[in-house]
This record gives C-alpha cells, structure tokens and sequence, in this order.
C-alpha cells in the first residue's frame, strides 16, 4: 500500500467498519502499517528496537567480541592465535491481548456524528491499545500487582482488590532492569551528580557513544531537574526556564508519559514468626497488602497492625501475631517507591508486536450493539542488561 500515511490507512484500511480484511485479519501491508502507528503514538519511536513477528517465540542472535581481537606481530610469523565472534540469542515470548468493545445501536442515533460515530471510536481504541501497550513495556511485573476492582473494570468494588492480570503478561524494562546495575541514590535529589553516577556505573563500552544512550524518566522527575537547573543564577538557569538543558552530559533525557513519578513496584513477600523483612526498596508509600493467590475474585486486603506491621522510611514488614497472615505465609505487597531513572543505549529496548493483527466486527441482535475487537501479540525484553542503569530512590524534592 504505497504512499498511505499512517493516518490515512487507520481511517481507510486498518479500523474503517466497511474496509476489514477477510475474517478480521489485517494483510501485511496493513499490520505493518499498524504497527508503524502504534509506535507513532508513544514515545517508544526512535527509542526502542521494534521486531516484527509471526512465530510463537522469536529469538533474535546477539552477536559480539568478548575478548581483545589485536595480537603483536612478529615479522614471518604465524600469531598461533586466531580470533573468533561469540553468539547467544534473546528469546521473545508473545502474549495475546484484546481490547473488546461494543457500540450500542441508541447511542450511534443519538450522538452527534451519527454512523461515524464507530469509526471514531475505533480509532480511539487504537490510540488507547498503544498506550496500554507502552504501559506494559515499561511496568509489567509477572508477579502481578494488586488494583482496586473498580478500577479493573466498571461496576467493580471500590474497596476490595484483584490481580492486575494485563501487567502481569510479561515483566517491563523497569522490572527487568532490576537485574542490572542499580544505583541507589539513598534520597538525593535529582541533579547532575546522579547523572554522574549513574554514566559511571555503566560499562565503559557501552558509553562511548553518548549521543546513542538515553535517559528514560517520567515527566515529573523531568520538570523537578529542570526546575533545579533554572534556579541557577547563571545563563544555563535561564535557558533552562526556556527548555534548554535537557541532555545531561550529552545524553538526551526521554520523558515517558506512562513512566509514574513514584514508582509502582509489587513483590512476594516470605513473612516468617514476626521478623521484619526488607522490600525491594525503601521508602515506600502507597501500600497495600494481600494474599499472594490474588486472582480475578475481589478480595479485601489484610489490615495494617492487625495482620501486618510496616516501617514505610526502612521499607519492612513484619507479620503480626494473632493476625490473619499465618506463620511462614508469602504475601503480595504492593507499593510506591521513590523515582527512578533508567539509562540505556536507543537500541536495547527490544519490543515485539505479532503480524497477526486482527480487527474483528460481530453483532449481537438481541442487545442490538456491535461488537469489536482487537487482538495482537506483544512481547518485550532487553537485548544486553549490562548495557543498562537503574537509578534507584530518587529524592522527590529539588
């Protein structure tokens, strides 16, 4: 399909009603179209690498030098050495989403753009699947936070909580870069010495080219230095009321929209007798405590001093005797920590999205609605975690 902007083909290929593929799935032209679309509309364009997928699992070759290549060389002399590449593969594993939704035939005759009305809505639906999916690229835990079942879905309890079964797909690049190098800020507040820190914890390899890492921060985190910077009674402070200043050390800063200020975390938590146990991190706020088998029936979480005792600035908690929580009982905590910060070349942030996008339309008579739905495959990894920093516990101040 040359020459159909990204915008063109989802108002007259991709979500029209009157122009889906057979069955509801989308040729190639128009799921690469897609996915060119999806990653538009979040700030993952230029920012990650997208692979594109049909298989049940991907796995993508990782190719390098481990080791110095140059030898010295001696005149007439074989070396007796000889040098080679060394390989590995990043698995993707895919993960089926849908977003499911119906169009009422009373409100396409009440509303105001009349038939048009499900071609905007499903448009709209699109734009809302690229921000879940970013959502899910940067803060899937498989453990599977707790979240109030009103806000799951409508009609829910406002007090009782379930199992956030969409972010537990896969684990997120805020998850997985637990798992490389971590620098605890113990509290400072964000400034060019955490950047510092931060270049420093990582690998000297992977930063020599400064102008192909980011920083990746929520928009807060990114005012609150901006804000910092133009305090200075210096030219640099009056530039950076105006916007300058937004590459630390020559390192472009990334504001993610769906990246919180305060950063969600959720964890398993062993309580034995009544000793205190460590969080991840600390301090914590926010928190809520449940039983670790949480799945898709409301459950009311365990009482704070009743079954459980929290240090929120050490981030502990400690089972409470006579409470509900049995000795020896895994427990899922759910909670806020303080900012983060992930640092990053461009290209390690590996995100894939299936080619088998469909786009489905069905109608039930009885309820007199349309019915939709959107289905595709995600998946999400880091293609090197040495090449990774997370700032940790960033202080919320200037």
């Amino acid at each position: 399909m040359p020459g159909i902007s990204n915008q063109e083909l989802i108002e007259k290929a991709v979500i029209t009603t009157d122009a889906l593929a057979s069955a509801g799935k989308l040729n190639p032209a128009q799921a690469d179209k897609f996915i060119d679309y999806v990653v538009d509309e979040t700030v993952l364009k230029n920012n990650a690498r997208v692979v594109r997928f049909r298989n049940e699992t991907l796995e993508i070759d990782k190719i390098g030098i481990g080791r110095r290549a140059a030898l010295p060389k001696a005149e007439a002399q074989d070396p007796g050495l000889r040098r080679t590449i060394s390989t590995s593969k990043v698995t993707l594993q895919p993960r089926e989403i849908m977003v499911p939704f119906e169009i009422g035939d009373v409100f396409k005759e009440i509303n105001i753009e009349g038939e048009a009305i499900e071609d905007h809505v499903i448009k709209m639906m699109a734009t809302q699947l690229a921000n879940d999916m970013e959502e899910l690229y940067i803060n899937g835990d498989t453990v599977g936070a707790a979240i109030l079942e009103g806000d799951y879905k409508d009609g829910g309890s406002t007090s009782k909580y379930v199992k956030d079964k969409y972010l537990a797909l896969q684990d997120g690049w805020a998850r997985l870069g637990d798992g490389a190098h971590v620098l605890d800020a113990q509290g400072k507040n964000i400034g060019l010495s955490i950047f510092n820190s931060m270049l420093r914890a990582m690998p000297t390899k992977f930063r020599r080219n400064k102008a192909a890492l980011r920083w990746f921060l929520s928009p807060d985190l990114a005012q609150l230095y901006m804000e910092k910077l133009a305090t200075r009674a210096t030219a640099l402070g009056d530039q950076a009321a105006g916007g300058a200043g937004q590459n630390p050390f020559g390192v472009p800063m990334v504001e993610v929209p769906l990246m919180e200020f305060m950063a969600p975390v959720v964890q398993h938590v062993a309580l034995p007798g009544t000793t205190a146990v460590a969080l991840r991190y600390a301090p914590i706020s926010s928190v809520v405590v449940c039983i670790s088998t949480l799945d898709a029936t409301a459950e009311t979480p365990l009482i704070l001093n009743t079954d459980y005792e929290l240090n929120t600035t050490a981030g502990t908690i400690n089972r409470k005797s006579g409470g509900a929580i049995t000795d020896g009982q895994t427990v899922k905590v759910t909670y806020c920590a303080n900012p983060q910060i992930l640092l990053t070349h461009q290209a390690n942030f590996i995100l894939g999205i299936g080619r088998d996008i469909r786009i489905e339309k069905d109608r039930d008579i009885f309820k007199g609605v349309n019915q939709y739905a959107i289905t595709a495959k995600v998946a999400v990894t880091l293609e090197e975690t040495d090449a990774l920093v997370k700032g940790v516990n960033i202080g919320t101040g200037v």
